[in-house]
């Protein structure tokens, strides 16, 4: 089905993302959000009335705080197109609430959208899938997923990922200041370096699906030298074990928010 019009409910982080991405690509978007700083309206086209939001879009984006997911879908006036955006909520208790009749998505993507550089995971009703993938596949690698429990697993690891990703790029570019660089040197040096490492990858996997991240880090590790002993001191500090940690955690959280 073809949907003309789509509502973005919550226009916060990520459902502002959403909207400037959707309306970058001349998309007809109207968004919702009575508790909106003005200031973070700017560029929006914004609805007051709850009621006549709902009746010209087509299709909701839902993106409110989790606590507020079942208050906003009971009091819409008729079945809708949804797809959530909202952490730990399951589609059962998006059914549930919402008008008898209405389809819905749980999805999540990632803010790096707004540079059409997204990751997005989703489960749900398979007849707003293609719709779903017409909307972000230009500004998102999207994956359909066979359980709806990977929903949290998504949200841990590409949903939370580019917090983890800006804390390495700032630690990178603090190591660089304390090494010589100035921090303007040591940050944009950081930046090409994790973008330049993940391209790298990508073109690689392209190739060869089976290729290791092991195989092209060895590449640059030579007996005895600057890698090597970089790379012991993140074992020694337990780098890997404080990443896969984090993305366990926040994937818990995500499970905490629906209960």
């Amino acid at each position: 089905m073809k949907y003309n019009k789509i509502g973005i409910v919550g226009c916060g982080n990520m459902g502002g993302a959403i909207y400037h991405s959707l309306q970058s690509r001349k998309i007809d978007v109207i968004g919702f959000d009575p508790y909106l700083d003005p200031k973070k309206a700017e560029g929006m086209v914004l609805e007051s009335d709850w009621s006549n939001f709902q009746k010209k879009a087509d299709l909701l984006i839902l993106a409110v705080k989790p606590a507020e997911v079942s208050k906003t879908l009971r009091s819409l006036e008729a079945p809708k197109a949804i797809l959530s955006v909202a952490a730990g909520i399951d589609t059962k208790i998006l059914s549930s609430s919402a008008p008898a009749g209405s389809k819905v998505v749980r999805i999540m993507p990632n803010l790096p959208i707004l540079v059409g550089k997204g990751a997005l995971g989703y489960y749900g009703d398979k007849e707003l899938y293609e719709s779903l993938k017409e909307i972000f596949t230009p500004i998102s690698y999207c994956l359909e997923l066979s359980k709806e429990e990977l929903v949290d697993a998504v949200t841990g690891l590409s949903g939370s990922g580019p917090a983890y990703v800006l804390r390495f790029i700032q630690s990178l570019a603090e190591g660089g200041v304390a090494s010589g660089l100035t921090y303007s040197q040591a940050l944009e040096l950081s930046i090409q370096t994790v973008i330049g490492g993940a391209e790298l990858l990508a073109k690689e996997l392209e190739k060869n699906p089976d290729t290791h991240p092991e195989v092209l880090k060895n590449k640059v590790t030579s007996p005895g030298g600057t890698t090597i002993a970089g790379l012991e001191e993140l074992e020694k500090n337990k780098f890997p074990f404080a990443v896969i940690s984090a993305v366990k955690r926040a994937t818990e959280r995500s499970k905490e928010l629906g209960n």
